[in-house]
């Protein structure tokens, strides 16, 4: 998923807008602020769904999840020539890390990483970059595809590289704020994205944004 104006585009937004014009509800995915925002207003429930997040058990208080729908690696950005090896998630310890305002790297390592890293917050890619070109962060804590395409979009993916090995691959939910009216659409959600993972649906949409 990716900004592309005042609104969102990409697999996620593609897969929502077919799912619910099957149920005869129109819908816009629109740019809605920063990933720490858009919860926000999920929870307020100013926005009904959000269409790609990981689960934790603070964003089960006030969304539903949909069945799993693909999988996101989450991985280790690093100025090309610093990459380091990584074995575990010690390794990170002691390093000064940077990432985005408001994001999850699923629960175990949500834990982890309040109790034993450094991590600087940023609201933007463009910031976190800056600080590891700069030599103020020695990585960056990001999804790999939306990481490989901000980088080839910005044109600087020969400074940058990602460590082979990722620090988890988190399932990919559909959610609905709890405020929201379409919250009773969990149900009939759940069917249509079954039937387009069946029928290979998802898989041509990630595979045709993951390749432009």
């Amino acid at each position: 998923m990716f900004r592309s104006g005042s609104t969102i585009d990409g697999a996620g937004p593609a897969l929502v807008k077919k799912i619910f014009a099957d149920l005869g509800v129109p819908t816009d995915v629109l740019y809605e602020g920063t990933w720490d925002e858009v919860q926000a207003k999920a929870r307020s429930g100013d926005v009904d769904l959000l269409v790609a997040a990981y689960k934790t058990t603070e964003r089960e208080g006030y969304m539903v999840y949909s069945d799993p729908y693909t999988t996101d690696p989450v991985a280790i950005f690093v100025a090309r020539g610093k990459a380091f090896p990584f074995g575990s998630w010690d390794v990170l310890v002691g390093k000064k890390g940077v990432a985005m305002v408001g994001d999850s790297y699923g629960q175990a390592f949500d834990d982890f990483a309040a109790s034993r890293l450094t991590l600087t917050r940023v609201t933007t890619a463009t910031d976190a970059f800056n600080l590891i070109a700069s030599g103020q962060a020695d990585y960056f804590l990001y999804s790999l595809y939306a990481g490989d395409d901000f980088l080839k979009k910005a044109g600087s993916a020969s400074q940058f590289e990602s460590l082979p090995t990722f620090v988890d691959e988190e399932n990919f939910y559909i959610t609905i704020s709890k405020r929201s009216p379409y919250v009773s659409y969990l149900p009939l959600l759940n069917q249509e994205l079954a039937k387009y993972k069946a029928d290979g649906t998802v898989a041509s949409l990630i595979a045709t944004y993951k390749n432009r």
